[in-house]
């Protein structure tokens, strides 16, 4: 009787086998037509050979090859859903500064002090949370090296990041009325600009403020809603990086929001609640430079600057203050990250005991 074949995945590689000897350990492969292959006594070189056999490069030359490799697998995951597309639109802006430094170096040639200059003397020095950002892709990287056996350690691992604390910034009520009419009035424009009464660029992107303030939904989610989406019951969103599927219900302030995006006019029927004038989806580049012209003006005319981003934070705090599950709204599957990221109250408020 023919015994069942260990997986030898705790070497971590799948179909990568050892035998035990008194003295040595020898690593091996089974072929699909069941032949074996000796692949010698060091794990390490084992794993390459199989990455070879297999038709892998076992490692790239240079740290701006490997990160390029890192890229397309991270591509791979978002077409999944298992990340957003703002995440690889940021790793693509910190392959920059990362391909500058290490690009031309050999993964095996940086040590944990390069990681710590990098983050404090130099990169760090003037931008110290995108460093942090940028070198825990870096760590992602050598992440997927170490687990294929290309290199022995990880050297992002244990360095001291940069300090940061998190952000406080929460728009009020009434800012944000404020801002939603200043949008409407295309308050972005020149005041003798021929399309400031014309365009409706400014009242597309006040809806989509509403829409995400309401639904508690993050940029890319809401510039993703198809009509496919709207229920009779509410908008349903699939879960977003291994987040659960959720169902925003119908209030009167959501359903009248989104009957203005459907009434807005195109050259072609959108499939998108929230589209250009031609009936297109915004793309994410392409939303956030409107929204910083709006922005930018806002400023001018003596107001405090906010993100975006920052709706969803208000959106969470509204509803934590209102007693609700935040995590209900937003998809977290717990409320662990809602309540470190995105609960801005500046004070707890609470009945005494008795």
């Amino acid at each position: 009787m023919i015994g069942r074949r260990k997986t030898g995945l705790h070497l971590g590689m799948s179909r990568l086998y050892e035998y035990r000897g008194k003295r040595v350990t020898t690593y091996f492969t089974i072929t699909p037509d069941n032949r074996r292959i000796n692949l010698g006594h060091n794990l390490k070189e084992a794993k390459r050979k199989l990455l070879e056999l297999d038709g892998e490069s076992s490692t790239a030359s240079t740290v701006s090859d490997l990160l390029d490799e890192l890229m397309k697998e991270r591509k791979r995951l978002m077409e999944r859903g298992k990340l957003s597309a703002d995440t690889i639109d940021s790793n693509e802006l910190e392959l920059v500064p990362l391909k500058k430094a290490f690009g031309k170096m050999a993964p095996e040639a940086i040590r944990p002090k390069h990681i710590w200059d990098y983050l404090h003397l130099y990169r760090g020095a003037k931008t110290p949370i995108r460093a942090n950002r940028e070198i825990a892709l870096l760590s992602r990287m050598f992440s997927r090296l170490v687990n294929a056996g290309a290199v022995d350690t990880n050297p992002c691992t244990g360095v001291e990041r940069n300090e940061e604390s998190e952000r406080d910034r929460l728009v009020t009520d009434a800012e944000f009325e404020a801002f939603l009419v200043f949008c409407r009035a295309n308050g972005h424009l020149p005041d003798d600009s021929s399309r400031k009464t014309s365009s409706d660029a400014g009242k597309r992107l006040a809806l989509a403020a509403t829409v995400a303030y309401l639904s508690g939904k993050a940029q890319g989610q809401v510039l993703r809603i198809s009509r496919t989406q709207i229920r009779d019951d509410g908008i349903e969103f699939a879960g977003r990086k291994r987040g659960a599927r959720t169902l925003v219900q119908w209030t009167p302030a959501l359903r009248a929001a989104v009957e203005e995006c459907l009434a807005l006019p195109t050259k072609v029927k959108s499939t998108y609640l929230i589209c250009n004038a031609d009936g297109q989806p915004y793309t994410s580049s392409g939303f956030k430079a409107m929204w910083q012209r709006a922005m930018n003006a806002w400023v001018k005319k003596g107001n405090e600057r906010f993100t975006f981003h920052d709706l969803r934070a208000k959106s969470v705090t509204d509803a934590t203050e209102a007693g609700r599950r935040a995590s209900d709204l937003t998809g977290h599957r717990t409320e662990a990250v809602v309540s470190k990221v995105y609960d801005r109250r500046r004070i707890r408020k609470a009945p005494a005991v008795k």
